[in-house]
């Protein structure tokens, strides 16, 4: 199997290799298998042979800027024999069978709930989305206070503060929200998922429900007393299993490295059975549709 890469300083690169050759040692002293990788850099496009990747070798291809214009200028046509992993966040417009880490679970999240039907939710957001009830946030922004006008908690304190003004006396009330806005999903990209749960807190904000996507928390990080208790949504096992044998270095990682390390995992053990049949591995269980190999989740606190 080979494994194409472009030669770069690349961290998510990195711990993908890095889970790649986890994977092959673990098939090496568990499985007895008697297989080889072959690893293929490259640091100049103009150096790169086409062959390499038209070979009938199985091609594992990390796709960045560089890889994705070898494969532009290559033609290569889609077959059993390759994957790629998708290490850019626009979406892959090839027809060749891909692992996407970044992929949106949102639309699989609205298959569960019925939210297309109801007027009871809002979708909090810091990207473009075609979500439409939406809540866009600022990573910059002060998020207590875009909670607190969500949920026109600003205008209950305000009132409050006018009483106290006119009666002269101290108020002691715990300020009204919004009752309509009983479900809070949550799909942001650059803004943590527990700094929205923690502005939720300190507004007082307890009762809706809150929807996570996968890769939102980072539960090796963060205590169990710190999670929401109305919490609901998908999440990756490798990000829920605190007990996992890994050591101190991994947990201390950046969420988004310890899931290249998974995928990097993941896919050669996923890719050495062969690419239509099912694999549970550390992010999900693997399914081919069409070209996308999907990654499904645990569910979270779903009866």
């Amino acid at each position: 199997m080979d494994i194409i890469y472009h030669e770069s300083n690349d961290v998510l690169k990195e711990e993908f290799l890095y889970g790649i050759k986890s994977a092959y040692f673990f098939l090496k002293e568990n499985q007895k298998r008697n297989s080889s990788l072959n690893f293929v850099s490259f640091s100049d496009e103009k150096d790169f042979n086409c062959s390499i990747i038209k070979s009938n070798n199985k091609k594992i291809i990390y796709l960045d800027e560089k890889t994705n214009e070898i494969l532009r200028k290559c033609d290569l046509k889609n077959s059993n024999n390759i994957l790629l992993i998708n290490s850019l966040k626009n979406k892959i417009k090839k027809n060749l069978n891909f692992i996407d880490p970044y992929f949106s679970y949102l639309e699989y999240l609205f298959t569960y709930e019925s939210f297309i039907d109801d007027q009871d939710f809002i979708v909090i957001t810091d990207k473009e989305t075609k979500a439409e009830k939406t809540f866009f946030l600022d990573k910059e922004s002060n998020i207590e206070r875009e909670i607190s006008m969500l949920f026109e908690i600003n205008n209950s304190s305000k009132r409050k503060t006018d009483l106290e003004r006119i009666t002269q006396n101290r108020i002691y009330l715990t300020p009204r929200y919004r009752k309509d806005l009983k479900k809070i999903v949550i799909d942001t990209e650059k803004i943590p998922a527990e700094r929205i749960i923690a502005a939720l807190k300190f507004n007082l904000v307890f009762d809706p429900q809150i929807y996570i996507l996968p890769r939102q928390l980072d539960v090796w990080r963060i205590s169990d007393k710190e999670v929401f208790k109305n919490l609901k949504g998908f999440e990756h096992p490798i990000l829920l299993q605190k007990g996992f044998l890994f050591d101190e270095n991994f947990k201390s990682k950046p969420l988004i490295d310890k899931i290249f390390y998974s995928v990097g995992f993941d896919s050669l053990l996923f890719f050495s059975r062969g690419i239509n049949r099912r694999y549970i591995g550390l992010l999900g269980e693997y399914t081919k549709n069409d070209t996308q190999i999907f990654i499904e989740p645990e569910k979270i606190g779903f009866n």
